[in-house]
């Protein structure tokens, strides 16, 4: 029965597309918590730049759009602060998506979860253990030690990821207090008013579930061509990624 009512809904978030979708392209259907994966892209355990928390588990996959956004966020912090900690990646969605047993979203190959960079009580890069949760002051006690959130390099994830042309990020869920602690850092050591501005819209506190102080939940939105296959995304629609003359959005 839930074999049946499973290939029924996957029926059903198919029909929105309005044309085949090609064979050997890596395509979002659906929304986000109702969707699934077609061809799905596989985010390696390890790259340049970044490691996954959990190697070898299941749940990593997502469009070629939001792994390679992934990695080239990645390679940019790193590059920028070299001699720090890899960036740590937790859940994408499963080979062909659908229900996740963590989440309520992460069903459709558009969401991933990246651990906070800290530093320890010396102000050095550490890599955190776990889901390392931030308090107001910016810390967090964690077995033996107190680690730091460091907003130099997570203001550099955020400003990488919003400013990246081709990434189409939607959302960076975190808890209202990392938002405000990298809005101020931001307001003094970013040169690019644009990028302020787009990490104040999208960096966000889900009104449901979690806050997120021990990580961002990063979610990227769909092309038009991936509109046309399926890809069905929830409302709002920043101005930068529905430009028309935008050569991505076609």
């Amino acid at each position: 029965m839930v074999r049946v009512f499973t290939a029924l809904a996957i029926m059903a978030i198919s029909s929105c597309a309005t044309e085949p979708i090609p064979r050997g392209q890596t395509i979002s259907v659906g929304t986000s918590d109702r969707g699934y994966l077609h061809d799905a892209a596989l985010l390696p355990d390890r790259g340049d730049g970044y490691e996954r928390l959990r190697p070898g588990e299941g749940t990593r996959y997502g469009t070629s759009s939001l792994v390679a956004t992934i990695e080239r966020a990645a390679r940019a912090v790193a590059v920028a602060f070299p001699g720090g900690y890899p960036l740590r990646v937790g859940d994408l969605s499963a080979k062909r998506g659908g229900t996740h047993p963590r989440h309520r979203s992460h069903r459709a190959g558009r969401d991933a979860d990246l651990l906070f960079f800290a530093r320890d009580a010396g102000g050095l890069a550490a890599r955190s253990t776990g889901w390392a949760r931030f308090d107001g002051l910016g810390l967090s006690v964690v077995p033996g030690r107190v680690l730091a959130f460091d907003e130099a390099r997570n203001w550099y994830l955020v400003r990488t990821l919003v400013m990246d042309p081709e990434a189409r990020v939607k959302w960076l869920f975190c808890s209202n207090e990392i938002k405000a602690r990298l809005l101020r850092y931001a307001a003094r050591h970013e040169p690019r008013p644009e990028a302020v501005l787009r990490a104040t819209w999208v960096l966000h506190q889900p009104s449901r579930g979690d806050s997120h102080d021990d990580h961002f939940h990063l979610r990227v939105g769909c092309s038009r061509r991936e509109k046309s296959l399926g890809c069905d995304e929830e409302a709002p629609h920043w101005p930068w990624l529905t430009d028309p003359a935008r050569k991505d959005d076609g």
